[in-house]
């Protein structure tokens, strides 16, 4: 098995290591977290140092970024300029990964019970989280992060770094702008441009 390092020790880091666990194909080797000492015990999983000393590796390492916020997840991504880092997309064994021609771009993260359907495209270091549904031509722009237990429906377009709340309603053909938040439980009926933060149902702009 090859190696593999976790960046970030939080919450969804340490759930990343569950599903690493789970998918039993990756030597796990620890994280790289800028908030914690090296040699901090999270998960039985060693803190090795911080994000920058993953530049200094000398040999062939498969990093997966476990930051569920979009920005800081595209910054830690665009600092890590070693070739020897490359960034594998994860499927956890129970998710449906539909029609065999969808997209996935590098250092995605597909968490447990994710189905999705076809004609999808997901861009790099996306995250779908738990048992989330995704409809037929749904494209997904870098950085995104979907929450868990969102339904997102056909014909769907989500911009670069929106970040979609739990539970929450993304109806057909909808398009949403880059850097864009869907609050929890929100229904989105109608499109929206960059930057909207939406909330309620139906979702308006606040």
């Amino acid at each position: 098995m090859k190696d593999l390092v976790i960046v970030g020790a939080g919450g969804f880091g340490r759930e990343t290591v569950l599903m690493v666990d789970q998918m039993q194909s990756w030597n796990l080797v620890g994280f790289y977290d800028d908030g914690l000492q090296p040699g901090t015990m999270v998960n039985d999983q060693t803190v090795i140092g911080n994000i920058n000393k993953m530049n200094e590796v000398m040999h062939d390492l498969a990093v997966v970024i476990a930051i569920a916020d979009p920005s800081i997840r595209q910054k830690i991504a665009s600092s890590l300029k070693n070739e020897k880092l490359y960034f594998p997309t994860l499927f956890h064994p129970t998710v449906i990964a539909g029609h065999p021609a969808n997209k996935f771009g590098k250092g995605c993260i597909i968490t447990a019970g994710v189905i999705l359907t076809t004609g999808i495209t997901l861009g790099d270091f996306v995250i779908v989280n738990l048992a989330t549904t995704i409809g037929h031509d749904v494209f997904i722009d870098h950085y995104t992060s979907i929450m868990p237990q969102c339904s997102i429906s056909g014909s769907v377009k989500l911009g670069e770094r929106c970040f979609v709340g739990s539970g929450s309603r993304i109806l057909q053909g909808i398009s949403i702008g880059d850097d864009s938040i869907v609050g929890a439980g929100a229904v989105v009926t109608k499109s929206f441009e960059a930057n909207s933060k939406l909330v309620g149902v139906p979702a308006e702009k606040i």
